[in-house]
């Protein structure tokens, strides 16, 4: 019996989470692209930035949660409607999703 391929055009929630890139976070520089998922291996809180829209935004990680979030930097700290954060956890990771397994990388 031959080995069955993965098909390259297969849909990434047909096979659950594909990760297409990842890295370790080095805070205060931009990934270079977006990332569609951080993970944290610390418990705080950690400011996340969309250098595309601007958005700057807060979320406070569980130690070894992974969360969705459209980013493509962490940052030291903002001040967020008024309210100063500081980003505490500093062992983090980025991750980005294609559309399929195919999708192009850079």
């Amino acid at each position: 019996m031959a080995d069955e391929k993965l098909d390259p055009f297969t849909q990434n929630k047909e096979i659950g989470i594909f990760f297409r890139k990842s890295r370790k976070v080095t805070i205060d520089a931009p990934f270079g692209e977006l990332a569609s998922f951080i993970k944290s291996k610390q418990a705080g809180i950690v400011v996340w930035k969309n250098n595309l829209s601007g958005e700057v935004n807060v979320w406070e990680f569980e130690a070894g949660e992974t969360y969705p979030m459209i980013c493509d930097e962490i940052v030291s700290g903002a001040t967020i409607d008024g309210v100063p954060y500081l980003t505490g956890p500093t062992d983090l990771y980025w991750a980005n999703t294609p559309a399929n397994v195919a999708a192009e990388s850079k």
